[in-house]
């Protein structure tokens, strides 16, 4: 049974160095491909002072981002989804182009947790129950209701609100972590690419296309 990770602001110092440190390997190398001896290495501290605070390796993740999502994913969603749900749009497309804006900015604001979350949260159901329970829950349902308001308007078609939102934030997760993290120095075409995203999902959410 792993630990309940402490929080961020209770560490010792000796804790903070080998957080930092973790999270940086993970992020380059992954979870698995990360050995303790290399976090060690990078923290300043023996192998050894790293069990003596994380008893395993997945005690040591679940440190690094039991806190971060916490003190820093949660309340960090919080600040820029709130505003961006309440706000009022013209029209689906408008929304659209101010959630991909966003979503992309936090990436950007946040790439060594990104590239974490990205990379365990398919494999580990510990971390995704966290996720969605301390970040995904309190904005779903403002999410879920301005999707039925477009709905509401003809803007989009009919379907279950939690699928359409699906759709979208799969759509962009996917052009995000090609942007952000698979191929950042490619000849990308922001702005086209950013409208012709858009473009797809608006088009395929549309009531007047065919389900």
């Amino acid at each position: 049974m792993s630990r309940r990770p402490r929080s961020s602001d209770t560490l010792t110092e000796a804790q903070k160095k080998i957080v930092e440190a973790a999270v940086a390997a993970f992020a380059e190398q992954g979870f698995h491909g990360t050995a303790t001896r290399d976090i060690a290495r990078r923290a300043g501290v023996a192998e050894a002072t790293i069990f003596k605070y994380f008893p395993s390796k997945r005690d040591l993740l679940l440190g690094v981002l039991g806190p971060a999502i916490e003190h820093l994913v949660g309340p960090a969603m919080a600040r820029s989804m709130d505003p961006l749900f309440d706000a009022s749009y013209p029209t689906f497309e408008a929304f659209l182009r101010a959630l991909l804006a966003e979503r992309t900015a936090f990436v950007r604001a946040h790439p060594q947790l990104a590239r974490i979350l990205a990379q365990e949260l398919p494999f580990d159901a510990e971390l995704r129950i966290g996720i969605a329970s301390r970040v995904y829950a309190p904005i779903l349902a403002k999410g879920i209701a301005l999707i039925e308001r477009f709905q509401r308007e003809g803007q989009i078609v009919p379907w279950p609100p939690p699928l359409v939102l699906r759709c979208i934030v799969s759509t962009f997760a996917g052009y995000i972590l090609h942007r952000v993290f698979i191929a950042p120095d490619a000849a990308w075409d922001d702005e086209a690419e950013i409208e012709r995203v858009i473009a797809f999902v608006s088009r395929g959410l549309s009531p007047g296309q065919p389900a």
